[in-house]
């Protein structure tokens, strides 16, 4: 008698494999920007912590000092030298701003051996102080931010002549791979900024609404405002810099550093601005205005620690000023319609608010305007 044949082996039609190949490419599909936004939610988590720190920070330097820390302090004479240095006396330098408000907290974020490596007899752009430009401290680091890794410094290239470190006339650079870290942070200098190289005096002194700004002495009781509706710290992205400023990003966000368009952020433009302006628009009377933005690589807005310790995100779509299109100055920039402008002694004019309509945005930088903020407004 015969034995029954075995049963025939199953197997998968191409039909079939291909099918399940269709269904789990299409559950990756589904399941990737769940896991990209899961990524992005803890990078903004960290960011928002880092904020909070440097707020708590300024609160802590506040308590000993007196006062908030300033964006850079400098005994700048007024006047603008022929070989651009800070003035009699002092050592040689490009840029008459000095060390950033980083710099000067790094006692109260645990950086105290960073803080007594400066050489502070000096400036932030000499030489001497190489060492500190290239250390990239967590705290001032976005994880979203991915345009701000520290990058080398090259001698007798922009990548060096156009950074803070490069100051010396005729000087070389010392042996060594030396590298410059930033920041995608910056200190809120209010509705304007402008630069010690537009410094007018009292006027224009007195145009500084904000907690932080070159040679500021905020006092807490200052902020009549309320220190939880007041910016102290908001995003300031190295990676926008790249397409707002693409000729100098490579210094734009250095962390040391005290210029206001490094370290420093104002409320002038919304932080959907993507001004990519010529040369002649960048040197305006706003100073470097493209990159003085509050801006991030978080979709949808940016993070911004208030003056009480408080971080919050703030929408891209929160209320500004307006501009009108027919509203420029002589550079092409565009102001607030309503603000009036004060001609100076060398032709330039300087807008003050004058009829400006503030929007939410712009109030929540001032620290003593006066406007009531509803809490639901942003």
């Amino acid at each position: 008698m015969r034995s029954p044949s075995p049963a025939r082996r199953g197997g998968f039609t191409l039909i079939e494999l291909l099918v399940v190949i269709a269904i789990i490419a299409v559950l990756i599909a589904l399941l990737l920007p769940a896991v990209q936004s899961a990524r992005e939610a803890a990078r903004r988590a960290q960011c928002t912590n880092n904020l909070k720190q440097l707020a708590l920070a300024a609160s802590n330097y506040e308590s000993s000092n007196g006062a908030y820390p300033g964006g850079s302090y400098s005994n700048y004479n007024g006047g603008l030298p022929a070989d651009n240095n800070c003035g009699t006396g002092m050592a040689p330098c490009d840029f008459p701003e000095n060390f950033s408000v980083f710099v000067r907290m790094l006692p109260f974020t645990d950086q105290a051996p960073m803080y007594n490596a400066v050489n502070f007899n000096l400036t932030s752009g000499n030489f001497e102080n190489l060492t500190i430009c290239g250390v990239r401290l967590a705290i001032l680091t976005c994880p979203s931010d991915t345009g701000n890794d520290p990058v080398p410094l090259i001698p007798g290239t922009a990548n060096a002549s156009f950074n803070s470190i490069a100051t010396t006339p005729g000087a070389a650079m010392p042996p060594g791979n030396w590298i410059q870290a930033y920041s995608s942070y910056a200190g809120n200098c209010g509705t304007w900024d402008f630069g010690y190289a537009t410094w007018k005096g009292p006027t224009i002194f007195a145009m500084y609404n904000g907690t932080i700004y070159n040679d500021s002495t905020v006092r807490i009781s200052a902020i009549t405002d309320g220190t939880s509706n007041t910016f102290q710290f908001a995003e300031h992205s190295h990676s926008k810099a790249q397409l707002n400023d693409p000729y100098y990003f490579v210094s734009d966000n250095s962390w040391q550093s005290g210029r206001w368009y490094d370290t420093l952020f104002s409320t002038l433009y919304p932080m959907t601005i993507n001004l990519q302006g010529s040369m002649a628009q960048a040197n305006g009377p706003y100073g470097y205005y493209a990159i003085t933005v509050a801006n991030s690589m978080h979709p949808g807005g940016a993070n911004f620690a208030f003056c009480d310790g408080s971080v919050r995100f703030l929408k891209n779509t929160i209320a500004s000023w307006t501009f009108n299109t027919g509203n420029t100055d002589s550079y092409g920039n565009a102001i607030p319609d309503g603000a009036i402008g004060a001609q100076q002694p060398n032709g330039e004019i300087l807008y003050q608010f004058g009829a400006a309509r503030l929007g939410v945005y712009q109030q929540l930088s001032t620290r003593a305007g006066g406007e009531v903020v509803s809490s639901d407004a942003y």
